[in-house]
Formats: C-alpha cells, structure tokens, sequence
C-alpha cells in the first residue's frame, strides 16, 4: 500500500493505516475481501497473488532465507542485461563482475530512486512459492535485488510450500474474473459469435478446484434472469458434471 500513497512518510500513519487494513476482512466480509486484495495486486501491480495465498494445499511459513537460494519471478532489468537466468545466485556472482560495473552503478541508483518513492517498507518479507523445487518470488523481486547489490547474505521471506496435489486447491476465485468472462461471453453472443462451449471450458478450469470459485460464479457473475447466461451457465454444470 505504501506505494500507492508515497507522500505518506511517517510511521505512525501507517501504523493506524495498517491496523485498519488489517480488519478489512470484519469490515467488507471474507469475499469482498479477497476481491479487494486481488483487484490492488493486480489491478496495480500485475501480481496474481490471490490464488496462491489462499489455496489449503499450500503451507506457509516466515523465516530468514539464503539470497542465494531463492530464484527472481521473471527476467528484468539486470538480469536480462547480463544474460543471466533467474537464479539469485547467480546474479549475485555477475552483477559484482568488472565488466557488468556499469549495470551494477544503473541498478543502485533505480533501486535507491524506488525505495526513496515511498515510506519504509524494504523490512516486509517477500513472498517466495516453492514450485519445482525452485524456490520463485512471487512478490518482492526488487527487495531481492536491493539484498544483491548491499551484499546481504539472507533475506526475510514468506514461504509457500505445497504439502498436497493440486498446490492450487480451495483456493479464492477473484469475482471480477468470472464476471468478465461472462459478460464477454454475451458481448460475443450478442455479436452472433459462439463461445459458449470455450467459455464454459475455461470457466470450468478455474472453479473445477475451487467450492468458493463454484458459490461465486453462480451466486454472483450469473444473471437468474439472463438467457445467455443461464445457458452458459448449464454447459459450465454439465462439464464439471462430467468430469467427476
């Protein structure tokens, strides 16, 4: 959130702004909730955190981690300049080379031009999701970056390990999805397109796992009083229906 409101400097704020967001989940209701939480990671970062961090197959814990253990979530700045894969440790040993000086020099002046932007907040830990055996950042890339070039050897961070198959399962489904594949759906009906079958199909991979995911979709992205929604609607029962 800090990134959002970058004039807001002193702590105390944002311990009151912290605690305030912390009760969201009493105040808008569990689902508002997760539809809030996913509509500020994606809809200003890209980040699709939701699923992960909501699935019960997937165990979390807090703990100090060896930088050189952990792998970045894409391939930027640096990391693409030197050629490099994702792996931290491997950007930790090129990045101190004498002839990627230069990009080293480039990368301490952006990573201290971003932390400036804000209040405080290189101390939260990143979040990191253990998927082929590969422990992956799913947010904080640019704090992984900051431990690199200030020779930290650990970093603080957030765990996720999945303990069962699928490592996505019960997981929250974001409303705003099934609505908009939905109401796409329609536009394209309404446009004498049929994708009724290819809708419900996807619609179908994302719930298929998911009891919340089921409740949302016919609860609130459905229309009772909408043909075509209805109709898609049916085909989305009759797969799952066919799939048990």
């Amino acid at each position: 959130m800090r990134n959002f409101f970058p004039e807001l400097r002193e702590e105390v704020l944002w311990r009151s702004m912290d605690k305030q967001i912390g009760d969201w989940d009493k105040k808008l209701g569990i689902r508002n909730f997760w539809n809030a939480v996913h509509g500020i990671s994606i809809g200003f970062r890209l980040k699709s955190l939701v699923p992960w961090i909501t699935s019960l197959n997937i165990k979390w814990k807090e703990k100090e981690m060896p930088v050189k253990d952990l792998w970045f979530g894409g391939q930027f700045g640096p990391i693409k300049e030197m050629k490099c894969s994702r792996s931290a440790a491997e950007v930790k040993d090129k990045i101190f080379w004498t002839e990627n000086r230069e990009i080293l020099n480039k990368s301490i002046k952006i990573l201290k031009e971003k932390k400036d932007e804000t209040a405080p907040r290189d101390y939260f830990p990143i979040f990191v999701i253990k998927k082929k055996e590969k422990l992956t950042v799913i947010d904080g890339n640019r704090r992984l970056l900051q431990a690199i070039v200030d020779k930290k050897e650990n970093i603080l961070a957030t765990i996720g390990e999945p303990i069962a198959e699928p490592p996505i399962f019960e997981h929250w489904v974001p409303t705003s999805l099934l609505v908009d594949l939905v109401f796409w759906h329609k536009r394209q009906t309404e446009s004498e397109k049929d994708t009724k079958e290819i809708t419900a199909r996807m619609i179908v991979e994302l719930i298929k796992d998911s009891s919340a995911g089921r409740i949302e979709f016919e609860e609130r992205a459905v229309h009772k009083d909408d043909e075509v929604h209805l109709k898609l609607a049916e085909s989305v029962a009759k797969i799952l229906n066919d799939n048990k």
